[in-house]
């Protein structure tokens, strides 16, 4: 939820970005002084919708440990991009 605290701390780094690299030392980073820093759009939604599908997705209510969800997929061949799946569906789940 926005409000005056989060605004005032995103308008002070806005307002002075050298501030990161002069505070970096009590987070454990180094980051280095900028020579120039440009605001850029902050809506990071996209605007494709991705369709993302599992084969079959079951709610199994059982006696002694309560409900999960249960999804499963076949899989016939090894995917390169299925552990960004998986982890997609977790999340989302």
């Amino acid at each position: 939820m926005v409000s005056p605290p989060h605004e005032a701390m995103h308008r002070i780094f806005q307002h002075d970005p050298g501030l990161f690299s002069r505070v970096s030392r009590f987070l454990g980073v180094d980051i280095p002084a900028p020579v120039n820093a440009t605001a850029l759009p902050t809506d990071l939604t996209e605007s494709n919708p991705v369709e993302r599908r599992v084969d079959t997705l079951l709610r199994l209510e059982t006696a002694d440990q309560g409900s999960f969800i249960l999804a499963v997929e076949a899989q016939g061949k090894k995917h390169p991009d299925k552990p960004a799946s998986w982890a997609y569906y977790t999340a989302y789940l």
